[in-house]
């Protein structure tokens, strides 16, 4: 997991919000944003979201894009349904490693515990949660290992995924003490508006295990 910093909700968002409600004297509804006279805003939405994120998963940090990805509110729409549309709620979660509904927000589902849900919104969540080069993911207390089981964080699949961008990284190089802090630096900074995958536990790995 990686902590997203939330920016203020985008111009073009409220603009929707406010014009519904003048046209026809409701609130509008995240179903009305994904009906199909408004769904150009969803995909704006969605692309805002992509930037906000660097491309990257909320949960699992795998590497997104417009078409393998959902809208995920965190706060789930069944149980705050006043939230649908608080764009502080909204995030984008992937389909699953293999774009299935194995983890992350599809796996979450209607899942929230207030005093226990760990979120990326979280300045202080990458604490919760250790790496190692074998692919796993470790919880540092309770609230980290529910949270780990409830997304299926440490699923086979995504163990998988992690161990080979470690090995792709150049982790296991003769020459990785030399090129150590320029890794680091590389997961660190976004390129053309990405990061690279699973950047935070890549970022772990170089600083703990070397």
């Amino acid at each position: 997991m990686r902590y997203i910093k939330k920016t203020l909700a985008p111009k073009f968002l409220e603009e929707f919000k406010q014009n519904f409600r003048l046209k026809t004297g409701q609130e509008p509804t995240y179903k009305t944003l994904g009906g199909i006279k408004y769904h150009k805003y969803k995909d704006k939405l969605k692309d805002h979201l992509l930037y906000e994120q660097r491309n990257l998963c909320c949960y699992c940090m795998k590497s997104i894009d417009h078409e393998n990805c959902h809208i995920e509110h965190f706060k789930p729409q069944s149980k705050f349904p006043d939230l649908t549309l608080d764009y502080g709620n909204m995030m984008l979660s992937c389909n699953g490693i293999t774009n299935h509904y194995e983890n992350c927000g599809h796996k979450k589902a209607d899942w929230y515990e207030e005093e226990v849900t760990i979120s990326p919104l979280d300045s202080d969540c990458e604490k919760n949660f250790n790496y190692t080069i074998d692919g796993r993911i470790l919880p540092n207390n309770p609230d980290a290992k529910e949270t780990i089981e409830v997304l299926e964080l440490d699923s086979y699949l995504l163990q998988r995924a992690r161990q080979t961008a470690i090995e792709y990284s150049g982790f296991f190089e003769e020459d990785i003490d030399e090129t150590k802090e320029e890794l680091i630096r590389f997961y660190k900074t976004p390129s053309r508006g990405k990061l690279p995958p699973f950047c935070t536990a890549m970022i772990y790995c170089l600083e703990h295990f070397l």
